[in-house]
């Protein structure tokens, strides 16, 4: 095994490439960083305050004349100035050069993404790893480990009792040490979340600078546009690295109001995350970061000690059963909370009274919840699913299932009306269940609208409602088609935070229903690696969607792509298993499997959704399998009908049957409920030419 050269990385010798991973040279990040975000013209102003202010050593800044900056500019609580100088002084000797000041700044600042893959968010996490390997040995411990994750806690205003038990357990997961590569992996594959709002000042330096001097805002530049790492602290915080991370105790300790920190980002996710890396933030695409590892420098300081915080958060609720997962921050409510109770009411009766009014005049301005309360639905719904198996059983008739909606609140509402809400006052709730397959989110233009309302009836109604994981609940999609783009329209800053709670929630959905044990309800199929029900069950939440087939993609892995993928053959007469259309990642199969799986398995039916279909739903495999598509004129461009399907029991026969209702295409007016523009054309119009 190669060696990266310790002096290179300002540490011991020895350490090694398997160690070190994807550690990138300071100079060349800090370059790349400035070039990416189009930071040139505040480079500049930050050199000049540098130039400014060098006074002893020519080219260099002190000690001293570091916190004199920031004392004549506070961004942060004065308890971090020094810290801050140790972190960033990589060569340890006491000063500071130009690219030493511009990178740290630039890492620290509250406006710079925390995009993985990017530059600077691997300039971040280069500067998280140091600042929390306090002993600097190149390795985070067990204890530095569970500070952090302990910080992240706090920045939640969630009670970090266990943080030990969840450093231990993170840490178990790699045999070596726990060293960057470890640590940047497990970010990465969202087995440790919410490292953005670490290491934080409150304010952009150069904010408090132009604030004292008027100078004139730098032109619009990517940091200010695309910033998805806000502020993480309300004003009364000082730092929002969870503030300070590892820092000296004493009376004037900023850690004091740390409760009301109103910083959200995602949860955490499995051990058994995907191989395909899931980044901290949101341009995915990210697979492997960049392996060699060259000069970059760490402090090597001593940093002070965190004190104990005085939040009083309550107890974490306890596992369900099977689910093994280490937890690094708890869910901040729990079922039956009266608050969401009452707020996912108001949310369904809105719409309902919504729905009886011309469109016209609420279509364009519609806002169901703000941003907390969309949180709050989140964290209460999350709790009723991770108590459902990943093959959640539907224990009775009738049944309502609904495919994709495609953020297509008008045509979801327009069902409700015209066959039955899901609602005690004027529905069937209590003699009917509903089976939602997925898609709720993308291309459509209320996704955020559709993912308050479906969690608000799940809250409601939490053994009635299912809901039923999509090929879009996924973040490697819906950053791009669409959901993304409405949580930060309708959210503002806080969109971001939005956006990766709902995808959280995502995680914890099952990818199939059994409805009374003969009736598989699924998004996409059952590809070419499910061939049991117990396949889909027992799978570990929260569930990770790889990114791309490879050597090391598991069976399991497989066996998640099939059900939100894979899609049948053309028709009856293409049998076997096909490549598909879609990518290497899934297949297309033929009758055959699934008349062989159904008997196999005692099945009547497999309902799916994931294609178009003209009238809105379509039989294959000799009436075995029923594709439903539950949105009008698809992207305003198929003209195709919408369908949800009713499942009954026959009272002569009992036979299960089903039958299908119907909104033709153009009852809704779509010309707003679609996106303008899309990411990628829609998928074409499934036409096989034996539906009915």
């Amino acid at each position: 095994m190669s060696t990266v050269s310790a002096r290179a990385l300002g540490l011991q010798e020895g350490y090694s490439q398997e160690q070190w991973g994807p550690w990138r040279s300071f100079g060349l990040l800090v370059q790349q960083a400035v070039s990416e975000l189009n930071w040139q013209e505040n480079a500049a102003t930050l050199i000049k305050l540098f130039k400014e202010n060098s006074r002893s050593q020519e080219g260099y800044l002190s000690k001293e004349e570091f916190v004199a900056i920031l004392q004549k500019y506070p961004c942060c609580h004065a308890a971090y100035h020094s810290v801050f100088f140790e972190l960033f002084d990589r060569n340890q000797d006491g000063f500071l050069s130009e690219s030493d000041f511009l990178g740290g700044m630039l890492a620290v600042s509250p406006l710079t993404p925390h995009k993985l893959e990017s530059s600077s968010g691997q300039l971040r996490m280069q500067f998280i790893f140091l600042y929390y390997d306090a002993n600097r040995n190149g390795r985070l411990e067990v204890e530095e480990v569970a500070k952090m994750i302990e910080h992240i806690q706090q920045l939640r205003g969630q009670s970090y009792t266990d943080a030990m038990v969840d450093a231990k357990a993170l840490a178990s997961l790699y045999a070596g040490p726990f060293g960057f590569a470890a640590f940047y992996e497990a970010a990465q594959k969202r087995m440790l979340n919410g490292t953005s709002p670490l290491l934080r000042t409150q304010q952009d330096l150069l904010e408090a600078v132009r604030a004292q001097s008027s100078l004139p805002r730098a032109g619009a530049n990517k940091l200010d546009q695309l910033s998805d790492s806000p502020p993480s602290a309300s004003a009364s915080m000082s730092l929002g690295m969870a503030a300070g991370g590892i820092q000296r105790p004493g009376p004037e300790d900023p850690l004091a109001s740390l409760g009301n920190v109103a910083s959200l980002a995602g949860s955490p996710t499995a051990a058994g995350a995907a191989s395909a890396g899931l980044p901290q933030a949101y341009s995915h695409g990210c697979g492997s970061p960049p392996g060699a590892a060259s000069s970059c420098g760490g402090s090597g300081s001593q940093l002070p000690h965190s004190p104990t915080s005085t939040t009083g958060a309550a107890t974490r609720p306890a596992a369900p059963r099977g689910y093994s997962q280490p937890e690094y921050w708890r869910w901040g409510s729990a079922p039956g909370n009266e608050g969401s109770q009452a707020l996912a009411l108001r949310v369904v009766r809105r719409l309902m009274e919504l729905s009886n009014q011309p469109t016209a005049d609420w279509r364009y301005t519609l806002q169901l919840v703000s941003a907390r309360e969309l949180l709050l639905l989140c964290d209460t719904v999350v709790e009723i699913l991770r108590q459902e198996d990943s093959l959640v059983e539907v224990p009775s008739l009738p049944c309502r299932v609904y495919g994709d909606i495609h953020g297509q609140l008008l045509d979801l509402l327009e069902f409700f009306n015209a066959f039955s809400w899901p609602d005690k006052r004027r529905g069937d709730i209590f003699s009917m269940n509903y089976v939602f397959l997925g898609d709720f989110v993308d291309r459509g233009a209320y996704s955020c609208d559709v993912v308050s309302l479906l969690f608000s009836l799940k809250i409601l109604y939490p053994s009635r409602i299912f809901l039923v994981r999509g090929n879009h609940e996924d973040r490697l999609m819906n950053v791009n088609y669409g959901f993304h783009a409405d949580c930060t329209r309708k959210f503002g800053h806080e969109g971001e935070d939005i956006w990766e709670r709902v995808n959280d929630v995502f995680e914890f959905l099952p990818i199939a229903a059994l409805v009374e044990g003969a009736i598989l309800c699924i998004h996409g199929g059952i590809g070419d690696s499910i061939t049991s029900l117990d396949d889909l069950r027992g799978i570990p939440k929260p569930i990770q969607v790889v990114g791309e087939i490879n050597e090391r993609t598991t069976p399991r892995d497989r066996i998640v792509l099939d059900a939100l993928w894979s899609d049948p053959t053309d028709n009856d007469q293409v049998l076997g298993v096909h490549v598909s259309p879609r990518g290497k990642n899934t297949c297309r199969f033929g009758p055959d499997r699934v008349q062989d799986f159904n008997r196999r398995n005692g099945l009547k039916l497999i309902i799916r959704a994931h294609e178009c279909v003209q009238a809105g739903y379509e039989y294959f495999a000799a009436g075995q399998l029923l594709t439903v598509f539950s949105a009008t004129n698809y992207c305003n461009q198929h003209d195709n009908d919408g369908a949800m399907v009713v499942l009954v029991k026959d009272d002569r026969t009992g036979e299960i049957v089903e039958h299908a209702q119907v909104i033709k295409s153009g009852t809704v007016d779509t010309s707003h409920g679609w996106n303008d523009q899309q990411f990628r054309a829609p998928s074409p119009m499934r036409r096989t030419g034996n539906g009915f």
